[in-house]
């Protein structure tokens, strides 16, 4: 999954020549905070919601205010671990990508990066979720996944998150069945902590909850 293919088709960008309060309506009705300011398809950067209602005149265009812009952006290749790590190192709401030759394609917006994020994970495929608990010098994907198959399952997805500076690290399996008990005893048998488990139902509260979370996190 690259940039050019989670473009939205719907956040426009504005010009230097645009006024503040253009920026701030088109904001409002796209449900962003950034715009990318664009003329003949040169990027310039990112003004945002909160620069604009600090300028005295928000009548004024934008280039005799002379905003202060940021200027991230991805190539249009760009997979999307890049695209996720950028959104939330900047902690914006639009993400805008360039061609090879630094010519403005479009932004990418935060219905884009949840759609993605379903997909990635296999969010919408019905199944169950463990969370394991193990050490990071531990950690071998192999033998996971042979476990999972000698109980007639398959791995739909897998993450994993650890602390800073921290020999401990979580696993989270999206698995493709619902009955996680006898995966659950298996792991249990390979001395795997299980840290929680969650059937279809729970799961996909869970998951919204993940969002949410990252959601919060990236500040959109």
């Amino acid at each position: 999954m690259i940039a050019k293919e989670l473009i939205s088709i719907h956040i426009p960008s504005i010009s230097r020549n645009d006024d503040g309060e253009k920026a701030l309506l088109i904001m409002d009705e796209n449900r962003v905070s950034h715009l990318a300011v664009v003329d003949n398809g040169e990027y310039h950067g990112l003004i945002s919601d909160t620069e604009i209602y600090d300028l005295e005149d928000t009548f004024v265009p934008i280039n005799k205010l002379k905003p202060i812009l940021i200027n991230p952006s991805v190539k249009q290749y760009d997979y999307i671990y890049d695209i996720l790590g950028i959104f939330a190192e900047n902690n914006i709401t639009a993400l805008p990508v360039l061609d090879d030759n630094e010519q403005y394609l479009g932004v990418i917006g935060q219905e884009q990066i949840v759609k993605a994020l379903r997909k990635i994970t296999n969010a919408n495929e019905p199944g169950g979720v463990i969370v394991l608990g193990l050490n990071v010098r531990d950690y071998s994907m192999v033998q996971v996944a042979q476990i999972v198959e000698s109980e007639g399952a398959k791995i739909l997805s897998a993450y994993t998150s650890s602390q800073e500076n921290s020999l401990k690290m979580d696993l989270v399996l999206k698995i493709n069945k619902s009955d996680l008990s006898p995966l659950i005893a298996s792991f249990d048998r390979f001395n795997y902590e299980i840290k929680a488990s969650f059937h279809e139902s729970a799961h996909e509260e869970d998951l919204q909850s993940r969002y949410d979370q990252f959601l919060k996190y990236l500040n959109i």
